[in-house]
């Protein structure tokens, strides 16, 4: 089986809620790569995972959350890895959201080609701005879990 693993980076978190605080739970971060050069804005629930400006988190997105990259079941599934107790991707991880692809656009700024990611994981966003060959992978409408944890 192909590897689950979308896309995946370490990224510094440089501001949040650079336009103000929008919701009481809900945080927006804006967060710059080490490795691929992307940019990536991310909204966190931050009773569930708070996040620090300054401080790194690693960043994955995944197809599925079956390491060995066997596609999940579209419908309640008791052998789900985090009911059945199943090894999976989650176990690696602190914060994880499922989410769904919904807008890929080209963004040639300062004569780079760049190509901009949105996702949304139940109304929370995230954009990723980044080279096309690094996220080639994500196709508007493919279903994605994000997973995070600090580095």
């Amino acid at each position: 089986m192909a590897s689950p693993i979308l896309f995946e980076d370490i990224f510094e978190v440089v501001k949040r809620d650079p336009d103000g605080k929008k919701f009481d739970r809900v945080s927006r971060y804006v967060c710059k790569s080490d490795l691929f050069e992307c940019d990536m804005t991310l909204d966190v629930n931050v009773d569930v995972y708070p996040m620090e400006v300054g401080k790194k988190y690693k960043v994955a997105l995944a197809s599925t959350l079956n390491p060995d990259g066997t596609p999940s079941s579209d419908k309640y599934d008791a052998s789900f890895p985090g009911i059945s107790g199943q090894p999976s991707l989650m176990d690696k991880y602190d914060y994880v959201m499922f989410g769904k692809v919904f807008k890929y656009k080209d963004n040639t700024s300062s004569g780079q080609i760049r190509v901009e990611v949105f996702i949304s994981f139940g109304g929370l966003l995230m954009q990723l701005i980044g080279d096309p060959k690094k996220l080639e992978d994500l196709e508007v409408d493919s279903p994605v879990y994000l997973l995070v944890r600090k580095v």
